[in-house]
């Protein structure tokens, strides 16, 4: 692996380092890997490309969490509006520099629990997609901030969210889609059982149905 640059940011270190086996890059936050993708943005990880697939009937996009902006840039691909939140100024800079995040995209330095209660506009889509060491989602996510967030949603509107199970008894999941979801929405746990420490994707949909299993299925293979 090769190191492109160290940085410090406001969670802990940051390195970018290229894989020489397959070119694509890994950012790297305390030591935990956040995100990793090809040098034009392409994400290689099967949650960044099933919350893609989840938000491809949103137009207007409310992305919280930046990172590698990998998501934010394959989203700006396909046309979608975006709005992207991150409380760490770096992460903008370095999506920037070395993961193609668009320059034309809106990016807000602020934690994302004061801008969804600060913030008026709505959208059709959130994609909720932060963490990193220390974090801790059922103290971040509670039941005030996510009504918060639910009130940000146009009519129609859907969640999207990544988060972090510990293992198969991890009750998180469950707790906050309920929070999210409220009395108006229906909630779907995508999710791998048997693996620890691993991503789930929470989806908060007015519909009945998730979406095209066919879709679904290519994006899980």
């Amino acid at each position: 692996m090769k190191l492109l640059g160290c940085y410090q940011g406001k969670n802990g270190q940051i390195e970018i380092v290229e894989c020489s086996w397959d070119g694509t890059r890994v950012y790297f936050e305390a030591g935990v890997r956040q995100s990793q993708a090809t040098p034009d943005g392409e994400s290689v990880f099967t949650y960044v490309k099933l919350m893609d697939e989840l938000l491809s009937r949103s137009q207007r996009i409310l992305v919280l969490g930046c990172g590698g902006g990998n998501l934010a840039t394959r989203l700006s691909r396909l046309g979608k509006s975006l709005t992207v939140v991150d409380v760490n100024p770096i992460s903008f800079v370095l999506a920037h520099q070395f993961f193609e995040l668009p320059d034309q995209l809106p990016c807000i330095v602020s934690d994302f629990r004061k801008f969804v209660f600060d913030d008026r506009a709505y959208y059709d889509g959130i994609a909720i997609d932060v963490g990193g060491p220390g974090f801790r989602f059922m103290d971040e996510f509670d039941t005030e901030t996510c009504d918060a967030i639910r009130a940000r949603l146009a009519p129609g509107g859907r969640i999207v969210m990544n988060m972090m199970v510990a293992n198969d008894i991890d009750p998180t999941p469950d707790r906050i889609a309920a929070r999210l979801a409220g009395e108006e929405l229906r909630t779907w746990i995508v999710d791998q059982q048997g693996i620890e420490d691993r991503n789930a994707v929470i989806a908060c949909i007015a519909e009945k149905t998730l979406g095209s299993r066919t879709a679904l299925d290519r994006v899980m293979r």
